[in-house]
C-alpha cells in the first residue's frame, strides 16, 4: 500500500527522486510576447538502502533424524521474519507524520477516517483561518492501516451502512476485515482499510495507526530483492541458511499522511 521502487544493481548506493515545484499560468494579451518566464525548481529526495538479514543453522544430525524438509521450512521462516521486520518498521512510520487524528483512549469511528481522508485530500491548502488556494493534494489511492480491535470499533459504526450505528447487521463490504489481515474499501469515502497486527501497542492499549496516500512514503529495494542462500560449513557439520535483503524507505510528503491514535483494547462486545 506504499509506493515501491527498485534501485538497479551497479547504479550507485542511493535512489534519487526529484520533487518538482509548481508553475503559475498567466492571462495573455493577443499579439504581446510572454515575459513571465519561470524556472522549473526541484528538491531531491535521497533514499539509501541498507542490509537486513537473518540466519539459521541446520545441523547434519538434525537433518538426518528429522522427517521435515528443513531447507524449505527454514527458508519460509526466514522469509516470514524478514517480512515481519519490514512491516513493523513501516507500521512505526505512522508516528512520523507531523499531524495526528484521534487521541489516546478514543474509540475509532467512521467520522475519524472521513476527517483523515479530507485532511490529506486538502493537503497544501492554506491553514485554517488563513486565506489561500489549494496546493498539491495527495494523489489517490488512500489507505488506513489499523489494528483488528480498531477495525472492530470502526465496523460497529458501519453496521448496516454508514451512520447506522444502532444496526445489528454488518455491512457486507466490511465482513472480511473482521479478522486480522483483511481489507475493505468504505464506499463514498475512498479509503481502503488494512488490518495489521504489527503495530506497537502501549501499556494503555493505544496504537498509532495511520491514514495516508500511497505516494506519502517510498520504499526502495536494491537489485533483485530479498532472498535466501545456503552455504555448507564442513567443520560445523551443518548448513547455513542466510536470508538477506537491501531496502530503505523515506517520507515523500508529510502532509499526505496522518497519524491515527486510537484505543486498541481487545473488544468484548
Amino acid at each position: 500500500s506504499i509506493q515501491v521502487e527498485t534501485l538497479p544493481e551497479n547504479e550507485g548506493p542511493s535512489f534519487f527522486l526529484p520533487k518538482y515545484g509548481q508553475l503559475t499560468t498567466y492571462a495573455l494579451t493577443d499579439g504581446v510576447d510572454m515575459t513571465q518566464a519561470q524556472e522549473i525548481t526541484d528538491t531531491l529526495m535521497t533514499i539509501t538502502p541498507a542490509e537486513f538479514g537473518a540466519q539459521v543453522v541446520l545441523s547434519d544430525m538434525m537433518m538426518e533424524t528429522s522427517r521435515d524438509s528443513f531447507f524449505e521450512v527454514g527458508a519460509k521462516i526466514l522469509r516470514d521474519s524478514f517480512d515481519r521486520q519490514q512491516d513493523q518498521t513501516l507500521c512505526d512510520d505512522g508516528d512520523a507524520y507531523s499531524i495526528a487524528i484521534g487521541s489516546a483512549g478514543t474509540a475509532l469511528n467512521v467520522g475519524h477516517l472521513m476527517a483523515g481522508v479530507a485532511a490529506i485530500s486538502d493537503a497544501g491548502r492554506a491553514a485554517d483561518g488563513t486565506a489561500g488556494r489549494g496546493g498539491e493534494i495527495a494523489p489517490p489511492p488512500y489507505y488506513a492501516a489499523l489494528t483488528p480491535p480498531q477495525i472492530h470499533s470502526l465496523n460497529k459504526t458501519l453496521a448496516g451502512g454508514i451512520g447506522a450505528a444502532g444496526a445489528t447487521q454488518i455491512s457486507p463490504m466490511t465482513e472480511k476485515a473482521n479478522g486480522f489481515g483483511g481489507s475493505f474499501m468504505i464506499p463514498g469515502i475512498g479509503v481502503t482499510v488494512l488490518s495489521d497486527t504489527n503495530f506497537n501497542k502501549d501499556a494503555n492499549d493505544d496504537v498509532k495507526g495511520m491514514v495516508y496516500a500511497k505516494m506519502a512514503q517510498i520504499l526502495v529495494e536494491l537489485g533483485k530483492g530479498a532472498g535466501v542462500e545456503k552455504e555448507r560449513d564442513p567443520s560445523l557439520r551443518a548448513w547455513e541458511l542466510n536470508y538477506v535483503g537491501r531496502w530503505a524507505r523515506g517520507e515523500y510528503n508529510d502532509g499526505w499522511g496522518r497519524e491515527a491514535l486510537f484505543d486498541s483494547a481487545r473488544p468484548t462486545s
